[in-house]
């Protein structure tokens, strides 16, 4: 009896150690992962697009029309009835439980937080029409790219969605407002893999500064607001 004690308390020491190790080594790559840059940032490029952050999630603000892309021949601007004449086009890749369950933080739920954050769950992109340029701020970073490094951009966004022979699947009546919309994306969310994680691969890829491991907002735009 005395052993089968002792075995149960070496598991639970073992299983309170394992959960705390686990806790330290994400919150190191969660505060400090986005800290190391990566990338660079161009003073000219070809082609102008925004990065933009509520302080919690981060969205690409692309050129609807570049002489690299035109947006409008993959979101149908036929799911924006109410936008006309767009500018840029917002693009976010995220949890779908939680991307059309909490229009607002108010409407945040314990079950939904806990899924996407723990269980491998399914994932939209959120894409919203922009009739006006956005305007830069401590929220809103300006990128310069060239041609080549937007085009791969491009391919990597593209490639998020999970696309059918009609082109991309939108998830109908579920936009939060008149401008935007919600499509079926390629993908499991989770906390290593989280809608900040999307947007850091995306810059990276396209050669812009950026963190080297970045799971929040803050480890992208410091790189792109604090240009020194």
């Amino acid at each position: 009896m005395k052993q089968k004690i002792r075995t149960a308390r070496v598991a639970v020491y073992l299983f309170i150690e394992g959960v705390i190790a686990f806790l330290v080594l994400y919150s190191v790559l969660f505060f400090f992962g986005g800290t190391i840059p990566v990338g660079d940032l161009q003073e000219k490029g070809e082609i102008t697009f925004f990065v933009q952050s509520n302080g919690v999630h981060t969205d690409l603000c692309l050129p609807v029309q570049s002489h690299a892309m035109d947006w409008s021949t993959v979101i149908p601007l036929n799911d924006f009835p109410k936008v006309k004449s767009p500018t840029y086009i917002s693009i976010g890749w995220g949890d779908k439980g939680f991307f059309l369950d909490t229009p607002e933080w108010s409407d945040l739920t314990l079950n939904t937080a806990l899924n996407a954050a723990f269980f491998k769950s399914g994932t939209a992109m959120h894409v919203a029409y922009m009739t006006n340029v956005p305007l830069e701020s401590n929220r809103v970073a300006k990128v310069q790219v060239s041609t080549e490094n937007y085009e791969r951009l491009v391919s990597y966004v593209i490639d998020s969605f999970d696309s059918d022979q009609n082109g991309v699947r939108l998830i109908e009546n579920r936009g939060y407002w008149e401008h935007d919309n919600f499509y079926e994306a390629k993908g499991n969310y989770h906390l290593f893999n989280t809608c900040n994680a999307w947007t850091n691969s995306a810059l990276k890829i396209s050669g812009i500064k950026t963190g080297l491991f970045s799971l929040s907002a803050d480890g992208i735009m410091r790189h792109l607001i604090n240009r020194n």
